[in-house]
């Protein structure tokens, strides 16, 4: 059995985190191996010294169904304690929330892919504590998407912003942990940071736990599966399936010639993936309201199945086969003004580029896979659990 950081926590509260008052980083969704919010478990162990729990995207209450739907503060009776929201009025911590903190309890559910917000923005904050001397000690759970397979080109430099802090990959095999502890050295970050591991779990290992919506689209471990890729629906037009039951296994808009789309799909003989024709109706997002035409991508092996590849080729189909309609976004993404969102989603121009060209997947594939060779590298020192 799994025993997440928060776990490890619980059996020796003393001895991870010895006498001074915290603020704890989490959602409501998240929780121990019993099923219990980490946020009654925090408070049950320290009582009096949490004194504040800081939200991150989509709130604490996991409700804020899109990007850049900001949550406000509020003190939450029923706790006794301050809610704040760092997707709100403020990004980082102003300094009178660190009044009287003595450590920064961390525990997020990350699902594997880099353009999820959370750990970007842990990123971020640990940026904004360095030098204060406020240790950060990250409870740990193990990457849902296990920690072995890699997807997509990295991110460069000049495309920093918050879904986007390293050059890692887009599904980057990290935990949070993992991906905390390469941030610290590669941004040179003065801060004191431990990590509480989870037990039982190795690299090799997907999802078993219970699954408890770390965001409103993101409602099951399958959906996380194929977000590597269907994320970068999100820089164009076509609709990724919000406002439905299945968000992101959805695409399609009012214009495309689905079924076409589905023969030119199958006829790559993409690994570990079926493509099905459908019909579908957002109650919100884009399209809403109206009937879209599409496909419902339903990976067959995960083994093999690569998102970031077949949701690649779905856009670069699409844009051939529907060129009067498909349209990659303008800004705003994600707090990023000018660049598209495209390039924002996928860290470079490479990917628009190469779709543009109309360049198969394959004839990019030896640039990612050196990417990721080069990738693969850099984080070994930073890995924390057994192949």
């Amino acid at each position: 059995m799994i025993a997440t950081g928060i776990d490890i926590l619980r059996e020796n509260p003393a001895r991870i985190l010895p006498d001074r008052n915290l603020a704890l980083i989490t959602g409501a969704s998240v929780i121990d191996s019993t099923g219990k919010p980490v946020y009654q478990v925090v408070k049950e162990l320290f009582g009096p010294r949490l004194k504040a729990i800081w939200s991150l995207q989509h709130g604490f209450f996991v409700d804020k169904q899109d990007n850049m739907i900001l949550s406000p503060s509020f003190y939450w009776t029923e706790l006794g304690l301050e809610i704040k929201s760092l997707y709100g009025e403020h990004l980082l911590p102003p300094d009178d929330w660190l009044t009287g903190i003595g450590a920064l309890v961390v525990d997020v559910f990350d699902v594997g892919t880099r353009v999820y917000t959370f750990v970007n923005h842990l990123v971020l904050v640990m940026k904004h504590l360095s030098g204060k001397d406020i240790p950060v000690i990250v409870l740990d759970r193990p990457n849902p998407l296990n920690g072995r397979h890699l997807e997509g080109n990295l991110l460069e430099d000049d495309y920093s912003s918050i879904v986007g802090q390293l050059p890692v990959p887009m599904r980057h095999g990290l935990t949070a942990g993992e991906y905390l502890s390469y941030a610290l050295t590669y941004h040179h970050i003065d801060l004191e940071l431990h990590i509480v591991q989870a037990r039982g779990w190795q690299r090799r290992d997907a999802f078993t736990g219970t699954w408890t919506l770390p965001s409103p689209n993101m409602p099951t471990c399958k959906t996380a599966l194929v977000y590597p890729g269907a994320v970068m629906l999100e820089g164009t037009n076509l609709s990724e399936g919000r406002g439905t039951t299945r968000p992101f296994e959805f695409v399609g808009s009012p214009h495309i010639d689905h079924f076409r789309l589905v023969e030119e799909l199958r006829s790559l003989s993409l690994p570990g993936v079926n493509f099905i024709p459908v019909f579908f109706k957002p109650e919100f997002s884009k399209y809403a309201g109206q009937v879209c035409k599409g496909i419902l991508v339903t990976p067959t092996d995960a083994r093999v199945f690569s998102s970031f590849a077949v949701y690649y080729e779905i856009i670069r189909l699409v844009r051939q086969l529907d060129p009067a309609h498909f349209q990659f976004k303008e800004p705003p993404y994600e707090f990023e003004f000018e660049r598209p969102p495209i390039d924002m989603i996928c860290g470079s121009p490479l990917i628009r580029r190469a779709i543009e060209q109309n360049l198969p997947f394959r004839d990019i594939r030896p640039q990612i896979d050196q990417d990721l060779d080069q990738y693969r590298q850099a984080i070994a020192p930073f890995l924390l659990y057994r192949y």
